[in-house]
This record gives structure tokens, C-alpha cells and sequence, in this order.
């Protein structure tokens, strides 16, 4: 496993997401929520083989609950959690201490804000409330998972954030187009890439696709021909252009399935990083995909 350094803190490169561990999540989803014995295989593998991060959020169901009890043992592990921005200034003691409860720990490596309303009407009361969290040991590092430009904009320039989670994919370049990745280094803030999948709509069936995301097929049907042009599979396509772009970020996966964890850990092991040629091609191929498709939010499936 390849491993990141951030103030010293050694990180394993990719960090397993735990939203399907307590919702059905994901457009290609079809085994649905693992069982916490499932999920206790799935976490024993990956950790065994070098994986030391994990993402979660209150917001994900049981998931905080279902990974802390898979954790219990394990030691060295570098968790992020998630509030909402409404818990964030509802009883932020009371919300950290459920959050810290759940996952059976004294203290995590990042909070972030679960999404960035909280930032534009950021002031000292909310620096304070962080300033005090990290004095006590609640956790080591404050963040946000950011949505779009503005969004990143606030926080690159507020000094509480140290940790910005971004989408990234092959079809959501604006991590590249718009210099989040360099600026992010230049201002020594660790970057979490999320949605290197797009949410499972690179694994799609031409034939399943639905509502507005049938403007995707085209883009998809692409992504096939370079697939096969490069000799790789659909997802050694997308975390190779994200590892080879991004190679000083965390890269979150998900899994539903021991198998699928496997599956992925096999693949990142292997990847090739993507020639300038190739990473010139996917630009001119998928950098102006509308944001419809780029942007979960946006879809409107039946």
C-alpha cells in the first residue's frame, strides 16, 4: 500500500468510505447494506493489507457505529467523521461526543463539515468552537467537503480548515481545470477525493440509464473505447487517472462486498500511471460534460 505523510502523520493512500455500511447507496448499488460481519471482514482485510483511513458521518446511517465496532481493536487507524452544518452549531459538544461514542475512539483525526453552508457565515464564534476541539483532544484536524468553486474558495482561505474533500473523476475535472489539487498543496491542506466513480454510474449498463441520465450514454460509450484502448478495466481507468493526477490526495472507495474490496485493492496495486498522452486524451474527451451528469445532485432518475 502507498502511503502519504501530512505533519507527519503517515496515511495510507486510499481510505475506505463507509456510506453503504449503514444506507443503500450508490446508482449501481445491488447487494444493498453488509452485515456487521460482513463488514468486520471487510475492514479486517483492508487493514491488514496497509489501509489505515477511514471516512464515515453521522449522516450515514448506523455507519459510524457499524465501523467503530469493526475498529475496536485496531490500532493507528486515522478516522474523519462528518457533521452536517446544523449539528455543527446545534450542541457541537453533544454531536463530537455521539460521534466519538459511536466510533469507540477518545479522539479522531479530522471532523469535517458535511457540507459548506456553515462557511459562508463563518466567524470567530465557529474558529473558537474548532480552536477548542483540537485543545481538547477531540480531534486533530477541522475540514469541510466542498460542492463547488465558492466552495473551495471559502476554504482555502480559512486557516481552521487543514482538510478539504473534493469530487474528482474522470468525468468532474475541476479539481484540475480550476487548481484545487495545486493550490490545496501550496497552502499545506490534505485533500480527500470522493466520487472517483461518479457514485457508480461508470459501471452502468448503456440500457439501464434513466431519466436525465440518459445525456450520459455518449460519455459513457467514451469512456468504453479509451477502456479498451488502454487494456483497462472500468475502474483501473478511473483510479488511474485520479492516482496519477492527484498523487499527494487521499482517495476514498467504498465496497458493499469482501469481494469488492478485494477487487479494488487488486486494482489499485496494480495501476499503471497514465502517460501525459492519455491524461491529454480523457481531457479533451470529458472536461466539458455538463454538470448534470457530473453532478449527483442534479440527477433526476424515475
Amino acid at each position: 500500500m502507498k502511503f502519504i505523510t501530512f505533519n507527519k502523520q503517515k496515511i495510507s493512500k486510499l481510505s475506505l468510505g463507509t456510506v453503504q455500511f449503514g444506507l443503500d447507496y450508490g446508482i449501481a448499488n445491488s447487494e444493498g447494506k453488509p452485515t456487521q460481519s460482513h463488514v468486520d471482514e471487510i475492514v479486517n482485510y483492508i487493514y491488514k493489507n496497509g489501509i489505515n483511513c477511514f471516512d464515515t458521518a453521522q449522516a450515514y446511517g448506523n455507519a459510524e457505529e457499524v465501523l467503530g465496532k469493526s475498529l475496536v481493536d485496531k490500532s493507528d487507524v486515522v478516522i474523519v467523521s462528518k457533521l452536517k452544518s446544523e449539528l455543527f452549531e446545534d450542541n457541537l459538544e453533544k454531536n463530537i461526543l455521539k460521534t466519538l461514542d459511536n466510533l469507540q475512539q477518545k479522539t479522531i483525526f479530522g471532523l469535517l463539515l458535511h457540507d459548506s453552508q456553515l462557511l459562508y457565515r463563518w466567524s470567530q464564534k465557529h474558529s473558537s468552537l474548532v480552536q477548542q476541539l483540537v485543545e481538547d483532544k477531540k480531534i486533530d484536524y477541522f475540514g469541510v467537503s466542498i460542492y463547488s468553486n465558492r466552495d473551495f474558495e471559502l476554504a482555502i482561505n480559512n486557516d481552521n480548515i487543514q482538510i478539504i474533500q473534493i469530487p474528482f473523476n474522470l468525468f468532474d475535472q475541476r479539481a484540475v481545470t480550476q487548481r484545487w489539487l495545486e493550490r490545496a498543496k501550496e497552502a499545506n491542506k490534505l485533500i480527500f477525493i470522493r466520487s472517483i466513480f461518479l457514485q457508480g454510474l461508470f459501471f452502468m449498463k448503456r440500457e439501464a440509464l434513466k431519466g436525465n441520465l440518459i445525456k450520459a450514454k455518449p460519455y459513457l460509450e467514451r469512456l468504453k473505447e479509451l477502456e479498451q484502448k488502454l487494456n483497462l478495466s472500468t475502474a483501473e481507468l478511473a483510479m488511474a487517472y485520479v492516482e496519477s493526477v492527484a498523487k499527494e490526495s487521499i482517495l476514498l472507495f467504498g465496497c458493499e462486498s469482501l469481494a469488492q474490496a478485494k477487487e479494488n485493492i487488486l486494482h489499485y496495486e496494480q495501476l499503471p500511471l497514465l502517460k501525459k498522452e492519455s491524461l491529454d486524451e480523457i481531457k479533451e474527451l470529458f472536461s466539458t460534460i455538463p454538470e448534470e451528469i457530473t453532478n449527483p445532485t442534479l440527477w433526476r432518475v424515475p
